[in-house]
């Protein structure tokens, strides 16, 4: 089953987000700030990170660019939202989505992206051999 880490820290919209994934077949994890979220992903890895721009504690380009640092996990997808017009040029994510953020929008977004992932992922490694 393909897990997500969901990171929000308004609460209907981690609920929303979490509904929308669970009724997809997410196996679903959520935090409510990024370095929740980051103690969570060091000891349950997931395959895509979903988090918000603006979180007291951590923001989520934080919280992505020290994902980005872990050796043997920064290989994870990372979704970035936000309610600002246009996205963070220092942050290394790998799609982002402006507020407000629908079910199926967000589903379509993480399945493109985690097949476009694998994809990638196949062909380094077919490359190597």
């Amino acid at each position: 089953m393909t897990s997500v880490l969901l990171v929000d820290d308004d609460e209907e919209t981690l609920a929303a987000w979490s509904a929308s994934c669970a009724a997809d077949g997410f196996e679903v994890r959520t935090a409510c700030d990024g370095q929740s979220a980051l103690a969570m992903f060091i000891e349950f890895p997931v395959d895509i990170v979903v988090a918000d721009w603006r979180m007291p504690v951590m923001s989520g380009s934080e919280l992505c660019h020290r994902l980005r640092t872990l050796p043997g996990l920064a290989d994870v997808v990372f979704i970035l939202i936000s309610g600002e017009p246009s996205p963070p040029a220092f942050v290394s994510y790998d799609g982002f989505l402006r507020k407000p953020v629908d079910g199926r929008t967000l589903l379509a977004t993480m399945r493109r992206l985690l097949t476009e992932h694998i994809t990638h992922r196949e062909h380094r490694r077919g490359g190597m051999a």
